[in-house]
């Protein structure tokens, strides 16, 4: 088959929904199928993919990574490449671009919903909240109308949907490469070491990380915590980490080339993330892939990957009842290992090879 992705983020873009489509068309590609990938001009990245069409995009005045597509371009020259299906990672503009195209070459439309998009409108505009959700409701059951199938990466966004009258849905996880899947050993709890990898923005509540932290200190003085990525909250995590007195404990990484994740985890014990808007974040499959049990919060839209005692543990968002619970998980070497072998055999559910099968075979029931 002939697939075109529309995506409103890609490389050198880092987050999950670039990893994701990245991803998911290299394994659909290795399937045997074409993907093309319609996605904003980055100035100054070159893509090494031939297979990568850029549209026009403009500076953010906000965060400069993050370039805002202007989705114009050429149906014909589409037309050119004959897809047999149009999917798009995103609603609004670029969702829109996609259903044009798909209307006017005749061929399906699908739409994958990444992300808890009402929730994060909550974050950025508290005030006119039920405003700007009615618009990006009313976006979703648009796009949803126009699509053969939405797909969700969790059962939480399905049902989330539903219950906005969104019924042609269809659950398909996200996945990682194979190359993640590392089986985990034993290792030395000289050290106890924590990551988390994502962004740093309002919505993923990183402060927590660093409250939590600061009730660790008292139960495992020499533990460390890695935070691995960048965003607009890195200023106050910073500062709070000074003002905790931390900074022996919690180390900032930066963005760093995902590829050396799985290497980085060997030194790693547990996985821990405070957000509370989460759909099925590539990030935390990548740890559980490495065997690296998770540490989550209740509410977090992480109960299907967090199974607790088998791939970690979901907790009350309390910063003393996380850091207890950490220390607990990291108390016996043997209960601890066990968990992380289960934490990987659970991972190999989420393939990026299943997760591409199973596209194929809806893709196919709509041509």
């Amino acid at each position: 088959m002939r697939i075109l992705f529309v995506t409103a983020t890609y490389l050198p873009t880092s987050n999950g929904v670039t990893y994701h489509v990245s991803s998911t068309a290299q394994a659909l590609r290795k399937l045997g199928h074409t993907v093309y990938i319609l996605a904003p001009f980055s100035p100054g990245y070159t893509d090494s993919d031939k297979y990568i069409i850029r549209y026009p995009s403009l500076p953010n005045p906000f965060i400069k990574k993050y370039p805002l597509g202007v989705p114009f371009f050429p149906i014909e020259k589409i037309k050119r490449l004959k897809p047999d299906v149009v999917h798009t990672h995103h609603p609004l503009i670029s969702g829109q671009f996609a259903a044009q195209v798909a209307e006017k070459l005749d061929i399906p439309l699908f739409f994958t919903a990444h992300t808890q998009y009402e929730q994060y409108l909550n974050y950025y505009f508290p005030q006119g909240f039920n405003f700007t959700s009615k618009i990006i409701i009313g976006d979703l059951q648009n796009i949803a109308k126009k699509s053969k199938r939405v797909i969700c990466p969790s059962i939480n966004t399905q049902l989330r949907l539903i219950k906005h009258n969104i019924k042609n849905t269809v659950v398909i996880n996200n996945g990682v490469e194979n190359h993640f899947l590392v089986k985990p050993s034993k290792k030395s709890f000289t050290q106890p070491t924590l990551a988390y990898t994502g962004r740093l923005d309002m919505e993923k509540n990183p402060l927590q990380l660093v409250k939590i932290s600061k009730e660790l200190k008292r139960i495992i003085p020499n533990f460390r915590l890695l935070i691995i990525g960048t965003g607009l909250m890195f200023k106050k995590m910073f500062d709070l980490v000074i003002k905790s007195n931390l900074q022996e404990n919690i180390i900032f990484t930066g963005e760093i080339n995902r590829l050396i994740l799985p290497q980085i985890y060997k030194s790693v014990h547990l996985f821990i993330t405070p957000s509370i808007s989460e759909v099925m974040p590539i990030s935390i499959l990548e740890a559980l892939a490495s065997g690296i049990p998770i540490i989550g919060v209740e509410k977090s839209g992480l109960e299907e990957i967090i199974i607790n005692g088998k791939t970690g543990f979901i907790i009350k968002n309390d910063s003393k009842k996380i850091a207890k619970k950490i220390a607990f998980v990291l108390s016996n070497s043997k209960n601890y290992y066990n968990l992380s072998l289960s934490t990987y055999q659970h991972a190999l559910n989420f393939s990026s090879v299943k997760t591409a099968q199973k596209l194929v075979r809806i893709y196919r029931n709509a041509v």
